[in-house]
């Protein structure tokens, strides 16, 4: 019985639910270049229009990070929610979906964002926000030699020093 259930809802998404008609949305986002060190924050803010003459259900936003150079994407790590509900639009109506993302990989990606109909249309997609995220180097190896050489030879004259007053005084 649970089959039939699940067979019936997913017969409902693909001829789309009863009394709401299929609209016409579009995705856009704003920008399409970014550049960035890893670890830098990047709002990513895209619009959702209702294009079509009738009002949308229910939709769901979704952004989306591919990685251009075969470099691992978790989402996850990017972005704590990258799914968002979007309320219904009227014909001609339009709202703002941002996601706050997390550069947390060196390399070049696409980000877009998809907009999913509640089984009344087809998908829309964003163009691609081309982001190169550079690697940050966080240590200046300049002076590090003379710093990891003279710090042992000062340690080893203090102990000496000290050894040698110690004899001298008992």
């Amino acid at each position: 019985m649970r089959h039939v259930g699940a067979l019936a809802a997913a017969a409902a998404l693909a001829l789309g639910a009863p009394g709401v008609a299929a609209a016409t949305v579009e995705v856009a986002v704003d920008g399409t270049r970014v550049e960035k060190p890893v670890g830098s924050y990047i709002n990513i803010r895209s619009t959702v229009t209702n294009t079509g003459p009738d009002k949308t259900a229910k939709l769901v936003a979704h952004l989306n990070v591919a990685s251009m150079n075969d470099v691992y994407v978790d989402l996850e790590d990017w972005t704590a929610g990258p799914t968002q509900s979007v309320d219904p639009l009227g014909p001609g109506e339009s709202t703002t979906v941002s996601w706050d993302v997390q550069a947390v990989n060196a390399g070049t990606f696409d980000v877009y964002a998809v907009v999913l109909p509640d089984g009344s249309g087809p998908l829309a997609v964003s163009p691609p926000i081309h982001v190169e995220i550079t690697g940050r180097q966080t240590l200046d190896p300049g002076g590090a030699l003379p710093v990891a050489l003279a710090i042992p030879v000062v340690l080893g004259a203090v102990v000496l020093f000290t050894r040698r007053r110690l004899r001298d005084t008992a």
